[in-house]
């Protein structure tokens, strides 16, 4: 499992990502995660029960402490962990959006979430290319 956490520009929002979550130490972590922002069980449970297939991902957002918290499982390819990042990434944009009051068809939405997918990307990279992860391994 690879994971990053960064803050979203002028918004004061936190965002804690982890990629290619596969074994039973990383539902662990999504664990601990989800309850330490105040997840309910029964959502816990879900994700849990989601993130244990390949080719899912699952998205939290506490309103209250402004943190999001997304989750994307093992992909079978390069092209479905890209899918579910930018799956993911679009539930993020949308819970941030509403939170501030930003219509979700706006240039101010596309503005967000370019500037997410930029933060998410070093980490993203290495889990969609394995030859990217020397590169980026640095920076995150």
């Amino acid at each position: 499992m690879i994971q990053q956490g960064f803050f979203v520009g002028d918004h004061k929002w936190y965002i804690m990502c982890a990629y290619d979550i596969a074994t039973a130490h990383d539902l662990k972590e999504v664990r601990k995660a989800l309850l330490s922002a105040h997840c309910q069980n029964a959502t816990v449970t879900k994700a849990l029960q989601t993130l244990v297939e390949s080719n899912t991902g699952f998205t939290f957002t506490t309103y209250k402490e402004r943190l999001t918290l997304i989750f994307v499982s093992r992909a079978t390819s390069a092209e479905q962990m890209y899918d579910s990042l930018q799956h993911e990434l679009k539930h993020a944009v949308e819970h941030i959006g509403e939170y501030y009051g930003v219509e979700p068809r706006s240039e101010a939405s596309a503005y967000l979430q370019g500037e997410i997918a930029r933060q998410m990307f070093p980490a993203a990279a290495m889990v969609i290319c394995p030859k990217c992860k020397n590169r980026y391994n640095e920076k995150t």
